[in-house]
């Protein structure tokens, strides 16, 4: 064993001949970890934010009775629970979506309301509801950075919409921090019981009750909470709330993380390609300390100095680059979320996210030093140690014999299994980077034969380094770094297109039913849930507008069915198609809408409907409000909202929670009548324009694009900076590779090659690895994108509408290889203009 002063002393003194290499190997390292510690802190922050959320609400408590509705339950319920033989505490809340409205515009908020029984439950959300500041019926308590955005300040007044209501409240206390911990990151307005409820017009009633039983009762309790709320209500753990949002955000939080791993990939593949660029040299190194006397032990000890070097730096440098990515890439909650959940925007990192990050720089450097070891060590100490050609010619034909295999597993996972295509795409990667060498070994035979009969040295030139032995794994790393770079951008971009579509036809079939809709105003209500009108004030006010024909109720709103928070979507029987016919799974499109416009039928996403097992033509016992019975006529997609959705007519809807209450309007114009122009009339005879929305078929149908879409946005992100990231290392490690042949180029120019020549020769060569790599990554990223449509499917179960991506492919394939050889034009051009020198370098 060498001591730690030597290895030290060695490395310095090697870092300055390679600066260049290492840095490159370092800047590859930061690019993977910085990718996979900012997808691993957006997932994170997903989940943190709502679990945070969550625990300020509930403390200690661990049961809970809830509402099926947002009309909640009678109080009286609260008195019940809390004379249960083993209740320590029982806490009433009430919720309710609102808009906030101040000097400086309006925001989506979440109404909360309690007591000082909250208190009693440990948690952090109602600390100061007892103080003199809040206690009057009319005062709420907003977080400070809320407050800071809509311009308002304590003791001014704000006013508050919520369902069909519009009340004036006092702002009471700004909350930052120190009152209410992380809470003060989500959008959140606070209030006494008594004052929530009279803003929400639910006197008397509350939404959720809160229970801690004594320590080791809680299964009773639950038996005894059940007793209470029959059939009418839902007795759950008190965090329930965290396992539904997870539910919602997986398929963000998975497409990214899946995503995020091509990324690392191609990050990882930059470090491998710049660290075999050190190669000959730490040969040459290890044996002078071999013929030195040192044994292998000394040999390791210095490899694993470097890549510890390495792989420490790397992490870092990745950590403070993937904290940017966070801040300012992923740093945007996804829209459909806020529709249903109030989901806050800190950014959460945690210990475990640093430590994944930071092991996969490590087992990255790790690689991509002591690929060379075996070799390395199995050499005896001479000065010009090659690796025998035809051992090499064996393990291109094992390598391509296994891609082979890999390829058929992929295949076989697609046709035999649908939904482990995540496997599938694994399988066809790791394929794809072991045919390779074989691909790029027939590229340059095939640029042999076309070049055979050209009078120049050129071609020559460029295939012997493509063929050189000392070169082919440098060459393959290359090649292996656009290929997959290719291969996943093109695959991403093809599977993204699919999704796309898929829900911009939901989108389309749900929206089209209506010439113009009247929602309640509001970001957190663009699904429609929040119902608004009551009385029917609305619904006669717009009959009355010329060139309206017919004005109908639509009601929706969200039910909580086992871990899931569905959407439940209720269009009038007037409706064109109530379910929409591109998301038909199983049945009968035109026969489903039929039975679901005469009534007693239902429409369900295909994961609730595996759930709760049953299929079309099965009777079902929807857990609504007032538990009703419905057949089921169809199968669909999620319709675009990942945990599942529920399609039946309003009337249904009205029976099965007990509402009269509509939460959008669908107008039907009159023969001749222009959209824009009656939508303005429309809002001019509401009775609240304000807080109403009145949007054209149009103008909906767009903003529900923009929701549908941000749940994919992150995927346009990713695959640009994949296909970015990869040209740029393509780029350094080829510029790299060229600089280090100055040597050899001025032995060429002693030999009679012009500078034209020779330049001519590296763009060849160039050409020829990187052209190779990205037209096989097209190739394989068509055949990528099936396989990745398949598994995004099956992790968001969002619709799917298949296609051949070759446009894609072609732009990112052309993009890819222009973008590459120009940023090489100029590093091949000052290499070539080395002056002559006699000799080559060992």
């Amino acid at each position: 064993m060498l001591r730690f002063s030597n290895v030290f002393f060695l490395y310095r003194v090697r870092l300055r001949a390679r600066l260049v290499q290492e840095l490159l190997a370092l800047c590859g390292i930061a690019v993977g970890v910085g990718l996979v510690f900012a997808a691993l802190t957006a997932s994170t922050s997903l989940t943190g934010s709502m679990r945070q959320l969550t625990d300020s609400v509930v403390g200690n408590a661990t049961l809970q009775l809830t509402a099926r509705g947002p009309d909640g339950f009678h109080q009286g319920a609260v008195a019940k629970v809390e004379r249960i033989d083993g209740v320590k505490t029982a806490a009433p809340i009430v919720e309710a979506r609102a808009n906030v409205l101040g000097p400086n515009g309006r925001a989506s908020a979440l109404l909360i309301g309690g007591d000082t029984r909250f208190s009693r439950l440990g948690g952090t959300l109602l600390p100061r509801f007892a103080d003199v500041d809040i206690s009057g019926r009319d005062a709420v308590a907003l977080p400070t950075p809320l407050a800071a955005s809509l311009g308002v300040t304590v003791a001014q007044r704000v006013r508050l919409e919520v369902n069909s209501r519009r009340v004036a409240a006092i702002v009471g206390a700004r909350l930052g921090t120190p009152e209410i911990g992380e809470l003060v990151h989500h959008p959140v307005v606070l209030a006494p019981l008594a004052t929530a409820q009279a803003i929400g017009g639910m006197s008397g009633r509350v939404t959720r009750v809160f229970v801690e039983p004594h320590a080791g009762r809680e299964r009773e309790v639950r038996d005894e909470l059940a007793k209470v709320a029959g059939d009418t209500l839902d007795v759950r753990s008190a965090d329930a709330e965290v396992d539904m949002f997870a539910r919602a955000a997986y398929p963000t939080n998975q497409s990214t993380a899946l995503f995020s791993v091509f990324s690392a990939l191609v990050g990882f593949l930059f470090a491998f390609s710049a660290v075999l660029l050190t190669v000959p040299q730490r040969k040459r190194f290890i044996t002078d300390v071999r013929m030195a006397g040192h044994d292998s032990t000394a040999v390791v000890q210095i490899l694993l100095f470097e890549a510890v070097v390495l792989g420490v730096a790397g992490s870092v440098a990745g950590i403070a680059l993937g904290d940017v990515l966070s801040r300012h890439l992923f740093d945007t909650t996804p829209g459909y979320l806020a529709a249903a959940f109030a989901v806050g925007s800190q950014r959460i990192v945690t210990w475990q996210s640093i430590a994944v990050a930071s092991s996969s720089g490590l087992v990255a450097a790790c690689i991509a030093v002591l690929v060379p070891l075996r070799d390395i060590l199995s050499y005896r100490p001479r000065r010009k140690p090659g690796p025998p050609a035809r051992r090499t010619s064996r393990l291109r034909e094992q390598a391509a014999a296994g891609g082979a295999v890999c390829v058929a597993i992929a295949t076989a996972i697609v046709a035999a299994a649908p939904d482990d295509a995540v496997a599938a795409i694994v399988a066809l990667t790791i394929g794809f980077l072991l045919l390779l060498p074989l691909l790029l070994r027939l590229v340059a035979n095939l640029f042999e034969l076309a070049t055979e009969r050209v009078r120049s040295v050129v071609p020559t030139l460029a295939l012997i380094e493509v063929r050189s032995l000392d070169a082919q794994a440098r060459a393959l790393a290359l090649a292996a770094t656009g290929a997959i770079a290719v291969f996943a951008t093109v695959a991403i971009g093809g599977a993204h297109a699919d999704l796309t579509r898929g829900l911009d036809a939901s989108a389309r079939d749900i929206d089209g039913n209506a010439d113009i809709w009247v929602t309640f105003e509001g970001q957190g209500n663009i699904l429609a849930t929040t119902p608004f009108d009551r009385s029917g004030v609305a619904v006669a006010a717009v009959r009355d507008v010329p060139g309206v024909r017919d004005t109908s109720w639509y009601r929706g709103s969200f039910l909580d069915i086992a871990d899931r928070r569905t959407w439940v979507i209720a269009p009038p029987r007037s409706a064109r198609n109530p379910i929409p016919p591109s998301q038909v799974i199983r049945g009968d499109a035109i026969a489903a809408n039929h039975r679901v416009r005469e009534g007693g039928s239902i429409a369900l996403s295909q994961a609730l409907a595996a759930d709760l097992a049953v299929g079309v033509g099965d009777r079902l016992e929807l857990p609504s409000p007032q538990p009703t019975r419905l057949r089921v006529a169809a199968i669909t997609t999620n319709l675009g909202w990942p945990p599942g959705a529920i399609v039946l007519n309003a009337q249904d809807y009205a029976d099965a929670w007990a509402s009269q209450a509509a939460s959008a309007l669908h107008v039907q114009l009159a023969a001749g009548a222009s959209p824009d122009p009656t939508a303005r009339r429309i809002e001019q005879a509401l009775p609240d324009p304000a807080a109403m929305r009145v949007e054209t078929r149009r103008e909906r149908v767009e903003r529900h694009y923009a929701l549908t879409r941000e749940g994919l946005s992150r995927l346009n992100q990713i695959s640009i900076m994949v296909i970015l990231s990869a040209i740029l290392a393509m780029v350094a490690t080829m510029g790299g590779m060229i600089w280090q042949r100055r040597r050899v180029l001025a032995g060429l120019k002693v030999q009679g090659c012009s500078e034209r020549e020779l330049w001519s020769a590296l763009l060849a060569e160039s050409a020829i690895l990187l052209g190779t790599a990205c037209v096989a990554g097209a190739a394989f990223g068509l055949y990528g994108q099936v396989i990745l449509s398949r598994a995004l499917e099956a992790i968001t179960g969002f619709p799917v509408f298949y296609s051949t991506g070759g446009v894609v492919a072609l732009t990112v394939l052309g993009l890819a290889i222009l973008l590459a050889l120009a940023m090489l034009v100029i590093p091949g051009w000052l290499a070539v203009r080395v002056r002559p020198q006699p000799g080559l370098p060992r």
